[in-house]
């Protein structure tokens, strides 16, 4: 990701997707650090990545009652702008 405009519509995208495949399953956000090959990343999900370059990127769970906006501020305010991925 190039800039934090990039990393934060991600996240909104990100919580969208969990939003509507979860049924009330906490979800975690990871996230995958940039490198001179390759861009970082994010994605949530209830389990560990398969891809293990993954690393969990906040220890608590994304609460699913709350309102993915809700959910993006707390993730916005708290983690993302601290995640080694943009590169």
């Amino acid at each position: 990701m190039k800039n934090l405009q990039e990393l934060e519509s991600r996240l909104l995208a990100e919580l969208t997707a969990w939003a509507n495949r979860q049924s009330n399953t906490a979800g975690y956000l990871y996230y995958l650090p940039a490198t001179a090959s390759h861009d970082g990343g994010i994605l949530i999900c209830t389990e560990k990545p398969a891809n293990p370059e993954y690393k969990l990127a906040w220890n608590d769970r994304i609460n699913p009652g709350a309102s993915i906006q809700q959910n993006f501020n707390l993730l916005r305010l708290k983690c993302i702008r601290s995640l080694p991925v943009l590169s």
